[in-house]
């Protein structure tokens, strides 16, 4: 048998790194189920007054293997156990992913943003859950998109996100600090604002997209350009903005019910907190834009909506949730007002 051990990484706060353990064992339960080699033995263990993630298999993981497991979230340093008596780590080179640098995540600061190591464990789930990997363009939707952390931790994948917000002076923060980023960082990009829904002016919803490549070489090849878009408006409309099943995953953190809003009722300047109603008015319009076979994240205040009756809403519309054991792993304290939990569901590719 071979043993292997994931160093956590050690850029969560203190209080996430401590309930970190859990949601990293499950992150790994679900990825596992995408390796080539087959796991067993998943665990945490203490080796040296280290914390470690161990999981074990029958044959050496693949290269395949070992791009899954470096994109995930609590991932920081691979090491196969070498002998397990003496406690002899062989470091293993992580696969080399990033299309843009991590960084830019850490690097966007505001009142109320989610760690974005945790934003970055969503994208997994819901790549993993579906029938798609990291092979294929993705193309990602985060349809609360507030300033944008879902989004540039899907360029950092390479993958093709989408935002939308409702609030203007949210979509003009992400648009600023995108547009920072690209210049400082020296990509070759052009962004450009156009109408994608509305028969006039004063009716108009705008889409500000980013063009960009690495080079200047690379941006002539339209081909090669990575792109990324944010949409200032109603996320219940969104199968108004774009075109059916466009979208692989979609993933977003929805209103916990203290601190943020976004506005879903029929008046455009009527807020709700409430992640259950947001719900309620948004799936039907997010299913027509996921792909069969696709899926949906959704973090949420557990404390204000149980995961029971969002999962009513979803089944209404004719997703299958998924409530296996790893996939029930989520739920953690954020403070005495937000216990954080996520929900799974699957768009099935014949519909029930």
């Amino acid at each position: 048998m071979n043993r292997y051990l994931i160093l956590q990484n050690p850029g969560h706060n203190r209080v996430y790194y401590n309930l970190s353990g859990e949601l990293a064992l499950a992150e790994l339960k679900i990825a596992t189920r995408r390796l080539e080699a087959t796991c067993e033995e998943i665990d945490i263990v203490n080796i040296k007054g280290i914390r470690y993630i161990s999981f074990t298999t029958k044959d050496e993981i693949t290269d395949y293997d070992l791009q899954v497991l470096s994109r995930l979230s609590f991932v920081f340093a691979i090491f196969k156990d070498h002998d397990k008596e003496s406690d002899c780590l062989i470091p293993i080179s992580k696969y080399e992913f990033e299309y843009v640098d991590q960084k830019i995540s850490s690097l966007l600061k505001y009142p109320g943003k989610t760690n974005e190591l945790f934003t970055k464990m969503m994208i997994n789930v819901a790549l993993l859950s579906s029938d798609f990997d990291y092979r294929d363009q993705i193309r990602l939707l985060d349809p609360v998109a507030g300033r944008g952390t879902t989004l540039f931790e899907a360029v950092v994948y390479n993958f093709e996100p989408m935002g939308i917000e409702i609030d203007s002076k949210s979509t003009h923060a992400c648009e600023v600090f995108f547009k920072k980023f690209l210049e400082e960082e020296k990509y070759k990009h052009q962004s450009n604002s156009r109408r994608i829904y509305g028969k006039n002016k004063s009716e108009a919803i705008m889409v500000r997209e980013f063009e960009y490549a690495k080079s200047k070489q690379e941006f002539k090849e339209k081909s090669s350009r990575r792109k990324l878009g944010i949409v200032n408006g109603r996320s219940q409309d969104a199968a108004k903005y774009f075109k059916k099943e466009s979208f692989h995953v979609i993933v977003g953190d929805l209103p916990y019910g203290i601190a943020h809003g976004n506005a879903v009722a029929q008046k455009s300047n009527s807020i709700t907190r409430n992640p259950y109603q947001l719900l309620i008015q948004c799936l039907p319009g997010w299913s027509q834009i996921l792909k069969p076979g696709g899926t949906i994240v959704l973090a949420w205040n557990s404390f204000v909506v149980s995961k029971h009756k969002l999962s009513e809403v979803f089944v209404e519309n004719g997703f299958e949730v998924l409530n296996d054991e790893p996939n029930l792993q989520f739920e953690h304290m954020v403070d005495k007002s937000i216990k954080r939990d996520i929900i799974i569901a699957k768009k099935p590719r014949v519909s029930t």
